[in-house]
């Protein structure tokens, strides 16, 4: 009895706390106009990966040119347990800003990236083994808990002109899906 009372109340508390971050974000206004700044941080960690891992890093720096249209460099690393790739480009975003705390939003990007493989199963020690350009299309949605700060979860397609990425069956493939969560801050 005493473990359903503690989930009950467990539930309660985390029911109010929703409630109330949705209650407040109620009055935000996301600020995605002209000339505002942003900065981001968005990452994944797959532990269910064929290869033991996959951790995916990204940060970039975007500016706003018009209303809800932001260009980003973006800068990121992709690593499991045989390759490391790193990733320098341009994307594109275009935000559907419905004067809500949530925002959906679609991008499109250009990124060249290259590769090291483990240089005890591929030698070559000291120089990055593949490099490729990658088109990236993806899309996903933001929640604004401040007019200036937004949790983002945002799905890519990557499609390289080269084999980088590792599927789940250990074989090597020109595209991959990834799945980030992230934080971002905007300014003016």
């Amino acid at each position: 009895m005493k473990k359903i009372m503690r989930q009950s109340i467990l539930t309660a508390i985390i029911g109010l706390s929703f409630t109330t971050v949705a209650i407040a974000a109620n009055n935000v206004v996301p600020n995605l106009n002209t000339g505002t700044k942003s900065l981001r941080v968005n990452g994944s960690y797959d532990f269910n990966h064929a290869l033991d891992y996959e951790l995916t890093l990204e940060a970039g720096y975007g500016y706003f040119f018009w209303d809800n249209i932001e260009l980003s460099i973006v800068g990121g690393v992709q690593s499991n347990k045989l390759i490391d790739s790193y990733q320098l480009g341009a994307v594109g975003e275009y935000n559907l800003n419905f004067g809500s705390a949530w925002v959906p939003f679609f991008q499109v990007g250009a990124l060249w990236a290259a590769a090291e493989i483990d240089d005890d199963i591929y030698n070559s020690p000291g120089e990055l083994d593949e490099d490729a350009f990658i088109a990236r299309f993806g899309g996903g949605v933001k929640y604004f808990f401040r007019d200036d700060i937004a949790l983002s979860l945002a799905i890519n397609y990557d499609w390289a002109s080269e084999d980088l990425y590792m599927d789940d069956k250990g074989s090597v493939d020109d595209y991959n899906w990834t799945a980030l969560l992230g934080i971002r801050f905007y300014f003016d």
